[in-house]
């Protein structure tokens, strides 16, 4: 009996897995439908976490505190690293070199749309992270909150597709990339570059 009983727990889980296969397959596919140029499936374990990532949001970047997806609000990296714990998967999703504005709203959108659609094949853990500050309004009420605190996120009005950043979480993405095998360098301002996005699986 007890036989059978492991056989059975064997035989489930590989089907399982073979599942998240198939589904994470899917997904490749898909992302580059939707108009990424590549993706690769990596451990969550070289996904890179760097306080001072979260540094240079908040000296050097015009969108601290003025988007709900941005530090103060996004998580910090000792959180960032509690969380990825959490994971063993995740793909790693490399879109072309386009104009700053159009290329980041591309990314978050598409970053959203392979997360739904991970959760709705049998991913529940899915999660996705973006690339720089959330564009989804014109203008985020983040702006208006004179004392930012945890709570001043109620004041988004899409809390339901808003992302963070991989780099609003403290994710080294120059460093999380290269280990993956992309070439990533530094850009001057508004010149087209590479942005990545990063979908946790399971």
């Amino acid at each position: 009996m007890v036989s059978h009983q492991v056989t059975f727990i064997i035989l489930a889980t590989v089907q399982a897995l073979m599942v998240s296969e198939d589904v994470i397959k899917n997904l490749q596919k898909r992302a580059v439908e939707k108009g990424a140029n590549s993706t690769k499936v990596i451990a969550v374990k070289d996904v890179f976490v760097e306080d001072w990532v979260r540094q240079k949001c908040e000296y050097g970047c015009n969108g601290y505190a003025r988007h709900f997806t941005c530090p103060p609000y996004s998580p910090t990296p000792e959180e960032t690293r509690s969380r990825l714990r959490g994971y063993n998967k995740a793909l790693l999703v490399e879109f072309a070199e386009m104009e700053e504005t159009e290329g980041r709203r591309t990314v978050n959108e598409v970053m959203f749309e392979l997360e739904r659609e991970a959760f709705l094949n049998g991913l529940h853990k899915a999660f996705s992270y973006g690339a720089g500050p959330c564009d989804i309004c014109e203008t985020c009420p983040a702006e208006e909150v004179e004392n930012p605190s945890k709570y001043s996120k109620r004041e988004c009005k899409n809390q339901e597709e808003a992302r963070p950043a991989m780099e609003a979480c403290g994710m080294d993405v120059f460093q999380t990339a290269r280990k993956a095998g992309y070439e990533i360098h530094c850009v001057r301002e508004n010149e087209p570059h590479k942005n990545f996005g990063l979908l946790l699986l399971e």
